[in-house]
């Protein structure tokens, strides 16, 4: 199978803050940030505090050879967000069969627990959330994306 396993922190506020420090400090590059005013572009149900357009939704940095993705979001909302359960793993592929088996093959075990029902949405054709039973939020996503 053909697919990549990538942390995802959830940064409560701080990701833009975050991006930052990691470009200057760690040499990352951007290979992807969409803010919560332009993710509003793209849905106009996404809704978000005024004081936030420049919250960041999604991004992704290539840090060295590896990827990182940021957002302010907790993958697990129904824990209270605090810095140490704040990350989850990001399973993601073109192929959306490849996601489809690994999200099928997860939802077998009795521990997992849907947090977001996995379906097609205005970024993916296939996006879920499930936590494993180790209290691991895990994403599945079928990117249409080449980075």
């Amino acid at each position: 199978m053909n697919f990549e396993v990538i942390p995802f922190l959830s940064m409560n506020g701080d990701a833009a803050a975050a991006i930052a420090f990691y470009e200057e400090f760690l040499g990352a590059k951007v290979i992807f940030k969409k803010s919560y005013k332009e993710m509003k572009e793209m849905n106009p149900g996404f809704e978000y505090p005024a004081d936030q357009d420049e919250y960041i939704t999604h991004s992704v940095l290539e840090i060295g050879v590896n990827k990182v993705m940021i957002a302010e979001e907790a993958m697990d909302t129904e824990r209270a967000w605090q810095l140490g359960n704040s990350t989850s793993l990001c399973i993601q592929s073109k192929d959306k069969d490849t996601i489809d088996q690994l999200y099928h093959s997860l939802m077998q075990h009795e521990g997992v627990k849907i947090l977001v029902p996995y379906e097609q949405n205005e970024f993916s054709p296939g996006y879920g959330i499930v936590r494993d039973p180790f209290g691991i939020a895990i994403q599945l996503c079928v990117t249409v994306h080449d980075f």
